[in-house]
């Protein structure tokens, strides 16, 4: 009888301390802080085809005692979309964050971030980030690529024709159209349709831009290029100044631009020209002429110019030296004038 008491007591002693030990388990997790974790911190959705748009769902689970708000969810692009099941997370469950990649508009490799932020306290206001990896499988298409796009001609004289020079490259692995053209109509260009640029090639595009048929005031053009580039299928080219009065000048200079060419075949060097004229009823002087460059030589480096009379003033372009010392495919050079004004003092 001793006996069977004894363990009855004991069997009691085990129950009480079971429950202690259980209780203060249970009240220990659930006073914990909310701890955020994630399923995975990154993912890679491999190779995709293009316009393909792949999902992946995260686990984000709550491993604390605490309920774990989220308070936002965002991506570091809008080609990814992140969504979470709830914002608000019990302990020990968990919520689903589902990510969608649209490849739309893209090539190659991508990385992307998720962010999340919440109450966890290890993150101490921080946000969780979730990386996201993604390779665009590669089409046979047409790139283009513009070396500029917009313009700021400053202020500008009516009647003025300034020039604006850039290339279009194609560096896909199909032709590249250029199919239509939406131009200003005072606007010079040497593209004729349907241009037709092979891989790797380039075609340099001129517009002349002529302000004799634009009020005078503010300048607001755009010229729009469409090609079959199925990424950028419409490039806009910005052209924006203002146009003054034009002044009555009783010195000009014309061409305001001479073009000169590096290419073979040409003769060893390349000449330009300018004509400078004196409008006016006095004699104009021009001291000195430099060029900016040492491979831009002059045939004559002073003028003395009648009233209402003209010069030529002619530049040389050193080939053998210009090719040692340019490596871009076009650079500026300038010629700088000065010109003796004179005054008259009387007593």
């Amino acid at each position: 009888m001793k006996k069977n008491i004894a363990i009855i007591v004991f069997l009691v002693i085990i129950a009480i301390l079971s429950y202690i030990l259980i209780s203060d388990y249970i009240q220990s997790k659930y006073s914990q802080p909310p701890k955020l974790s994630i399923s995975e911190e990154e993912w890679d959705f491999g190779i995709v085809k293009s316009d393909e748009k792949p999902t992946h769902v995260f686990l984000v689970k709550n491993e604390g005692g605490e309920d774990l708000l989220i308070n936002r969810v965002r991506s570091s692009c809008g080609c990814l979309e992140a969504s979470i099941s709830s914002k608000k997370i019990s302990p020990g469950k968990p919520a689903e964050l589902k990510a969608t990649f649209d490849t739309t508009g893209y090539r190659g490799k991508i990385r992307k971030d998720i962010y999340i932020k919440s109450n966890n306290p290890e993150d101490k206001g921080t946000e969780k980030k979730i990386s996201v990896f993604i390779e665009i499988e590669h089409q046979i298409e047409p790139i283009i690529i513009v070396s500029q796009n917009e313009w700021n001609l400053g202020l500008i004289s009516q009647e003025e024709k300034p020039v604006l020079d850039f290339t279009i490259e194609n560096k896909g692995d199909e032709d590249l159209v250029i199919e239509k053209l939406d131009i200003y109509k005072h606007i010079i260009h040497n593209i004729k349709l349907p241009l037709i640029i092979s891989p790797g090639e380039k075609f340099k595009v001129t517009f002349v831009y002529d302000s004799s048929g634009h009020e005078l005031g503010e300048i607001r053009e755009a010229v729009i290029i469409f090609s079959n580039d199925p990424q950028k299928k419409s490039i806009p080219f910005l052209i924006h100044g203002y146009i003054k009065e034009k002044a009555k000048s009783a010195f000009s200079i014309y061409p305001v631009v001479a073009n000169l060419t590096l290419k073979s075949g040409s003769e060893m060097n390349t000449t330009g020209k300018f004509i400078l004229e004196n409008l006016s009823d006095e004699l104009v002087e021009i001291v000195s002429i430099k060029s900016s460059a040492d491979y831009l030589t002059l045939l004559k480096n002073d003028f003395s110019l009648k009233p209402k009379s003209e010069e030529n003033l002619q530049i040389m372009l050193q080939k053998d030296k210009a090719w040692q010392e340019i490596e871009e495919d076009q650079i500026k050079e300038y010629l700088y004038l000065t010109i003796a004004i004179p005054i008259n003092i009387s007593k």
